[in-house]
């Protein structure tokens, strides 16, 4: 019996060893979790605030009409803030003004098979397509970052 009673005293200590280390290891999980979703927030808050300033900087840019290269700001680490203006021209297809024309729901108007059954039965035509396409060009502001300063562009 003696035995017995000198087991269940040992491990005593190392059962309660054993039982803090895990307490030990659930409160740093519980933490770094806390820690991982505080950190998600800041994220948040931090790209709400990006956005904020990049439309602030894309209004500067476009009141500096003079302005015909890009800018570019040395940055405190060596490398370079680059904004610039890039014109792009899209398509834009008006789906809704040729489901009026052909007096059918916009929703008839969602696949190339869509498209190809009208045609094949004579009712959509090239020239409907192209009156209901228009070309707009779009001027976006872009703002990146490089290693190294970039050379100016050559005038034309």
């Amino acid at each position: 019996m003696a035995d017995v009673t000198e087991m269940i005293e040992t491990e005593t200590p190392n059962e309660e060893l054993a039982v803090e280390k895990a307490e030990r290891k659930k409160l740093e999980l519980e933490d770094k979790i806390l820690r991982y979703f505080q950190n998600k927030e800041i994220e948040k808050e931090r790209k709400e605030e990006n956005k904020i300033l990049f439309e602030e900087i894309e209004a500067f840019f476009e009141g500096m009409e003079d302005v015909e290269d890009d800018l570019v700001l040395p940055l405190p680490n060596g490398e370079f803030a680059v904004l610039s203006k890039k014109a792009y021209v899209k398509d834009i297809f008006d789906k809704d003004a040729l489901a009026n024309e052909l007096l059918i729901a916009k929703d008839e108007l969602k696949t190339p098979f869509d498209y190809s059954i009208l045609t094949s039965q004579g009712k959509l035509t090239p020239d409907m397509i192209s009156k209901h396409t228009s070309t707009e060009t779009i001027v976006k502001i872009r703002l990146s970052k490089r290693k190294t300063k970039p050379k100016k562009k050559k005038s034309e």
